[in-house]
């Protein structure tokens, strides 16, 4: 970056002006609008802050990547100056380390929508939105294997379509016939091997897909195929079907169908359904607030907006994306608050609509089980936890056949459990991928930067092949390590009797027991509730957030990059494990109301 000396006196300019005005509210506002005022200044800094990176730098991307790690080393700071002034015996007030830690929340939430320059036009994500949205609304038809071969055949009848480009306003003709007909047009298998193949083998069998199809359906299906395609240029739409499908349990296309069924593709409609995942959001940290304070609503912020694994590329714009995230964060905000039957229930929830979510219940499992051997008996609490999530799975799964079908679950297990979850993606994270990557250089390392080769119909089948094949060979380290994770984790866990704090912690269990894409780490979120007793996280949950955009900066290829960031994630939860595995718990000093069974505190609950 080399700045003109006008840009430098612009600058200069706009940061004075910006100091002189909250300068001015500060001091001159009334008293009762002061504190408003204070905050509009720090939303009218940040803002600022990031139309700066987009009008003088001109790598947008890398600009935010460097001012997420100034806003995550900038809160750790933060923290060491209120422990320096808390060793003078001269503490900060209150007020001032709330505005503070709310500001740099807020800013880390706006770094991670990138200043609010999306990257997609008219914030939908046409990729994303094309298996969801398509997946959900078709799935009677086509299940989980049919979205690219229906696809494929819908637009070879479509043939020569002509269409107005809703940004010039011009008409365009487009054969999407002749684009199907390539002979190097390639889709995802879906329903073999989930290599890619060449189109040309699907285009000899229109009826595999066109026989579940009543005509009206046929139509509606081809006219959504036909805004999907117009709506992306060439090379992204045959990118979009070398993905790898449609692949959600049963219990998420029950709202996924719901919404998608009441309108056709269009792009206001899929505006519309983008803005459900940003108020999943809000809610999120809404709930944060409302269950644990100000103070791990901040630090939740500061690591989600900064930290590399999930960041707004992969599923910013997309449909029903973070529903999964909101319920299982809100359970612990529930059990937190003692609304015990809706947080079994949020849980449940969470877990049918992505699997993995409900893994951290394997915290509650432990908790309920160490009680039950010692007493004898089940908590109340406890109780109500599982009646809450029974009841929520009674009627779930029910529903969830009815709108999917009788079959769907053991299509599910067929397509995304028994074949897409054992297919290697290049930003897969997880203990799997730890042990399926070897270090090292040349072909016979595995790497994607060796194996990658463009001559094969899947440039990737070798590196596919060659990862399973790790896995397969060294798979007892990572039953071993999964052993010895459990009986550490339940020897943590003699000593804590509340349910959030568990589950939290438990959340090293999706590391262990799945490999997800990079995307789902978002669920790491829940270790910003443990800061509630134990303070002492907060500088390192920051400094991960920091190291996570280094990692992201320095590695060039995903395979490498995802990688050693489930190292690192990995290594941080075995951190709090160990934080917490002290004889003295922190919160025997600050005592709640009550405990989770409605009796007197114990030195062991939060």
């Amino acid at each position: 970056m080399k700045l003109t000396s006008q840009q430098v006196i612009e600058i200069v300019i706009a940061l004075c002006a910006y100091f002189g005005v909250a300068f001015a509210l500060n001091w001159f506002a009334p008293p009762r609008l002061r504190v408003l005022a204070r905050y509009g200044t720090v939303v009218a800094g940040v803002a600022l802050f990031f139309h700066g990176l987009d009008r003088y730098i001109d790598e947008h991307a890398r600009a935010v990547d460097m001012a997420k790690v100034a806003i995550a080393m900038g809160a750790a700071l933060c923290v060491f100056y209120e422990t320096h002034r808390e060793g003078m015996r001269r503490p900060i007030a209150e007020r001032w380390k709330r505005f503070a830690g709310v500001a740099l929340g807020v800013a880390a939430i706006i770094a991670y929508f990138n200043g609010f320059r999306f990257g997609y036009p008219k914030y939908y994500h046409r990729w994303d939105q094309f298996h969801y949205y398509m997946g959900a609304k078709y799935f009677p038809e086509m299940g989980y294997d049919g979205l690219y071969k229906c696809a494929l055949i819908a637009q070879d009848e479509l043939g020569l379509v002509t269409y107005t480009n809703e940004d010039t306003g011009r008409q365009v003709k487009l054969d999407m016939a002749k684009e199907v007909r390539h002979p190097d047009k390639k889709i995802r298998n879906l329903g073999g091997d989930n290599l890619l193949m060449p189109a040309s083998e699907v285009l000899s069998t229109p009826e595999i897909c066109k026989a579940h199809f009543s005509p009206e359906r046929w139509d509606a299906f081809k006219a959504d195929v036909q805004f999907f395609r117009t709506a992306s240029d060439k090379g992204y739409w045959e990118d979009m079907q070398k993905d790898h499908g449609y692949n959600p349990p049963p219990v998420w296309t029950i709202m996924g169908k719901f919404w998608a069924d009441l309108q056709p593709a269009s792009t206001r409609y899929l505006q519309f359904l983008a803005s459900f995942d940003i108020f999943y959001l809000l809610g999120m940290f809404a709930a944060l607030y409302w269950a644990f304070g100000w103070r791990v609503f901040a630090v939740a912020a500061i690591f989600w907006g900064c930290q590399s694994s999930a960041p707004f590329y992969w599923t910013g714009g997309a449909f029903l994306r973070q529903d999964w995230l909101f319920y299982l964060v809100l359970s612990a905000c529930l059990i937190r608050k003692r609304y015990f039957k809706l947080a079994g229930a949020s849980m449940v929830y969470a877990g049918l609509l992505r699997i993995f979510p409900g893994l951290p219940v394997i915290g509650w499992l432990t908790v309920a089980g160490i009680h039950l051997v010692r007493h004898k008996r089940m908590a109340k609490s406890h109780v109500q936890v599982l009646i809450g999530g029974v009841l929520a799975a009674a009627v779930l799964i029910p529903v969830s056949m009815k709108v999917s079908g009788t079959d769907s679950y053991r299509q599910f297990y067929e397509h995304t459990l028994k074949v897409h979850d054992q297919t290697p993606l290049t930003n897969h994270m997880g203990l799997r991928v730890l042990v399926g990557h070897e270090p090292g250089t040349g072909v016979e390392s595995g790497r994607m930067k060796y194996t990658k080769d463009t001559k094969l119909v899947d440039p990737f089948e070798v590196w596919k092949r060659m990862r399973n094949e790790r896995y397969a060979k060294y798979r007892w380290i990572a039953y071993g390590i999964i052993a010895a994770s459990l009986a550490g984790f339940v020897y943590v866990c003699r000593r804590v009797r509340s349910l959030w704090v568990a589950q939290c912690l438990a959340q090293i269990f999706v590391i262990l027991l799945s490999q997800l894409t990079c995307y789902y780490y978002s669920f790491m979120i829940l270790s910003a509730p443990l800061t509630r007793v134990k303070r002492q996280i907060e500088v390192p949950l920051f400094g991960l957030a920091a190291l996570s955009q280094f990692i992201w900066i320095t590695f060039n290829y995903n395979d490498d990059k995802y990688t050693v960031l489930t190292a690192v994630s990995l290594a941080f939860c075995y951190y709090l494990l160990w934080i917490f595995s002290g004889k003295t718990m922190p919160w025997a000093r600050q005592p709640e109301p009550a405990s989770e069974d409605g009796g007197k505190p114990t030195a062991q609950q939060a």
